[in-house]
């Protein structure tokens, strides 16, 4: 991890365009060469990200889902500027569209999209990823009908599948917008299409899985 000046922050970001903000200030910046610029503030004085910084946890999130042959994006700088106390994570744009866009847009190929996220889910479930920032907004259909993640920083990635614990709590996070959770009862039996196919659950556990999404979204 490399550290700049605010002479060198003032460069890093001159000619950007602000993508999302807070009270607390900048959160990402697209540059004109297709590269984001990521802001990551320690939230509490006191917590786990003194040991291990929100930015750290990206990087790593993004190397360890690129070695599972999950797409995400691509790391090129991590940065810490002391005089804004903010560490920088420079990676290249994922292109994409939001998922949650594709499903409202494209409803001609809806239930594809839904069965083929059922399955994108079911196999990030059992290679261990725990993706609690996991939302329609966070998941990206890419260009060649795969899907990606993006801001992954929140993630936990294990030795072994997720038990049907983890996978109802991980739907839960999902779902968690009403919006989704409307799209969701349009394409509930595609998702459940994918997901099964795709995971060595047994029939007692899809059932779960099943019973989840529905009471999530009644």
């Amino acid at each position: 991890m490399d550290s700049i000046s605010n002479e060198e922050y003032q460069r890093l970001i001159k000619d950007t365009n602000v993508i999302e903000k807070d009270g607390f200030g900048i959160k990402v910046l697209e540059t004109q060469h297709g590269e984001m610029i990521k802001l990551f503030r320690r939230k509490r004085l006191l917590s786990t990200a003194l040991l291990k910084p929100y930015a750290v946890r990206f990087v790593d999130n993004a190397k360890k889902l690129h070695a599972l042959g999950i797409p995400s994006i691509n790391i090129k700088q991590l940065l810490w500027c002391p005089s804004i106390k903010r560490h920088i994570v420079v990676y290249k744009k994922l292109e994409g569209a939001l998922l949650r866009e594709a499903l409202t847009q494209e409803q001609e190929k809806r239930a594809e999209l839904f069965q083929n996220f059922g399955s994108f889910i079911a196999g990030l479930h059992g290679k261990g990823v725990y993706f609690r920032s996991a939302h329609l907004k966070n998941i990206l259909l890419l260009p060649n009908g795969t899907f990606g993640l993006i801001d992954i920083s929140d993630m936990q990635i294990k030795h072994q599948p997720l038990n049907i614990n983890l996978r109802q709590r991980n739907l839960e996070h999902i779902l968690r917008y009403q919006e989704d959770k409307d799209l969701f009862r349009k394409g509930l039996d595609s998702f459940l299409s994918g997901y099964n196919s795709s995971s060595l659950l047994i029939d007692e556990q899809t059932k779960k899985i099943k019973q989840t999404i529905k009471h999530i979204i009644s």
